[in-house]
């Protein structure tokens, strides 16, 4: 038979759904092997109002709530049950799912979803995305896939089972935290020997406590562009049951603790050389072990190495980029898998900038990622953060190498087409221009999207890396290369002001500072006048206190390249 609307999963994918006579499933969710969420046989109909004969007359009456109507007494203690975790199979996975503030967009109207950005987008690599959905689709939907588990086996984390979860010496006190309700709906079918029940968790108060600066105050910064948030919520919830992500995070928080206090870093070194370890027997393990938390692990140790910056030494920087182009899928697998992969994408388009690194990811796994099938701010950012990495693959610092111009073209209209596109809430609500005659030589631009703010960053940036990347083709005059020359000076600089006004501007976006002292570190030495001179050095300090980016080595950097340039320009004799 036919039912009237169909199971749960075939609506949500507009397909026939078909039940046989006795079934209790449909035919498509019976052929998958899925859990089919039936519609009950019986319907209910709203009733607004009602006839009634009376008198030999039908009289009409408004079902309507009336200012006194009696409500029944409930009792004062309810007890609120949470779902199972079964009712997240089928369409509406725990990784593949999306909060309702999200518009979905069918495959087919890809190009269609953000007028005017993909008419263009679409010569660079996105046409694959279309065709890639629905393989993406049947990845997020495996039979016994859970919330937690979306890429890989659930038994590819059995190479942790010899960890240990002993805290650094000197560190005493057990803190047991109570029992989390909403694991019993992600936990694997089978259990990997290396986590944790949670009747076994114990964690010392300071452990808590750094587990607390992590959910607090590093997260945040990884968040910027995920609307759910993985690595303030999943992130924490899979640190308690895997030692090594528990490693990771405890060595990260401790470097940002001593650096924000001044104090010796040997208790973020301690965790760090036991994560390690743990670390190093997991990539022992064959390939097709490797899963999120192995992920999870490298990029927070990342940022662990980042938070060093004079002695960043980059080895968790070249594992990561290996580690991502082996797992293919990750960057386009949704929830917390993505998420990461995201996540060092941007800590690469970092090390391109600060540390002169090529673009190594293979950027081909991200163009199947749903966020160019989505208009939320958080994916609308990371379009631009991609189009940032795509500039960066394709033109390397050199100027002798030789380029496409119809191709740099194809980008550079992309990148002004998606800013044109930008949806009406990234306008600012309130925007005044730099006065650096009047001390004031940054702009205000107050966003109301943390997403936003951080997207008009890229933005920037990538017309920054397009105006160097122009290799003016068909201009000859000397005279009149040495004119764009000083022009493409004057550009970097204009949009190294604005980057760093969105950043003064929204300081609550704690993220917005890391790619305005990127740039400074970068470009600074383009910033003339003496007011914004001024105003990056105050700023610089500024997000050394506020985060513990250590800035004190680039402002001496600036200040030198600063006073150098001026008296160059001074000079009237020629040697």
């Amino acid at each position: 038979m036919r039912i009237g609307r169909g199971c749960e999963r075939c609506r949500l994918r507009h397909i026939r759904c078909t039940v046989q006579s006795g079934a209790s499933s449909c035919n498509v969710c019976s052929n998958l092997g899925r859990t089919c969420r039936l519609d009950p046989p019986f319907r209910f109909k709203t009733v607004r109002h009602v006839y009634q004969k009376s008198h030999g007359t039908a009289s009409k009456f408004e079902l309507e709530w009336d200012s006194t109507q009696a409500w029944v007494k409930v009792p004062k203690n309810l007890t609120f049950v949470q779902e199972p975790g079964d009712l997240t199979d089928g369409g509406t996975s725990g990784t593949g799912s999306q909060p309702q503030e999200e518009t979905k967009v069918p495959p087919g109207n890809v190009m269609e979803s953000i007028p005017d950005v993909f008419s263009t987008l679409t010569q660079i690599p996105f046409a694959h995305a279309a065709q890639a959905s629905d393989a993406v689709a049947r990845l997020h939907h495996r039979p016994g896939s859970s919330g937690v588990a979306s890429v890989t086996s659930i038994a590819d984390s059995r190479h942790h089972s010899s960890s240990s979860a002993i805290s650094p010496p000197g560190i005493s006190g057990v803190s047991p935290l109570p029992p989390m309700s909403p694991w019993a709906g992600v936990t694997p079918p089978l259990s990997p020997p290396n986590t944790r029940t949670v009747s076994d968790l114990q964690l010392s108060p300071r452990e808590a406590a750094l587990l607390r600066l992590f959910i607090h105050k590093i997260a945040p910064w990884a968040d910027i562009c995920d609307l759910q948030s993985h690595f303030s919520s999943e992130v924490p919830r899979r640190a308690v049951q895997v030692p090594m992500v528990l490693k990771a995070l405890l060595s990260l928080s401790a470097r940002l603790d001593a650096i924000m206090s001044n104090t010796s870093d040997w208790e973020a070194s301690e965790y760090h050389g036991q994560c390690l370890k743990l670390l190093i027997a997991a990539l022992a393990q064959p390939e097709e072990t490797y899963d999120a938390n192995l992920l999870i692990t490298v990029v927070i140790l990342r940022i662990y190495e980042e938070l060093e910056r004079p002695s960043d030494e980059q080895c968790h920087f070249f594992g990561s980029n290996r580690l991502l182009n082996r797992m293919s899928t990750a960057a386009s697998s949704g929830g917390i898998t993505e998420a990461v992969s995201w996540q060092f994408l941007r800590q690469a388009i970092y090390a391109s900038i600060v540390q002169f690194q090529p673009m190594q990811l293979d950027l081909a796994n991200y163009e199947r990622s749903s966020v160019f099938q989505r208009r939320d701010d958080a994916a609308y950012a990371n379009i631009i953060i991609f189009l940032c990495a795509k500039i960066i693959q394709l033109y390397p610092k050199s100027h002798s190498c030789v380029l496409d111009e119809t191709e740099w073209r194809h980008l550079t209209d992309g990148v002004e087409q998606w800013y044109q596109s930008r949806p009406v809430s990234w306008q600012p609500l309130q925007y005044k221009n730099a006065e650096p005659d009047a001390e004031r030589p940054f702009p205000e631009s107050w966003i109301m999207s943390p997403s936003a703010v951080v997207g008009l960053q890229y933005y920037h940036t990538c017309r920054i890396l397009l105006t160097l990347s122009d290799r003016h083709w068909g201009i000859s005059s000397d005279y009149e290369l040495a004119r764009l020359r000083r022009l493409e000076e004057k550009t970097v600089a204009s949009h190294i002001v604005q980057v760093i006004g969105l950043s003064m501007s929204n300081e609550t976006v704690e993220n917005a500072y890391f790619m305005a002292c990127h740039l400074l570190h970068r470009y600074g030495y383009t910033l003339r006048h003496p007011a914004e001179h001024r105003g990056s050095l105050r700023f610089l300090e500024r997000v050394e206190k506020a985060i513990g980016w250590r800035t004190a080595e680039m402002v001496h950097e600036l200040e030198s390249q600063w006073s150098e340039l001026s008296a160059l320009d001074k000079r009237r004799d020629y040697d």
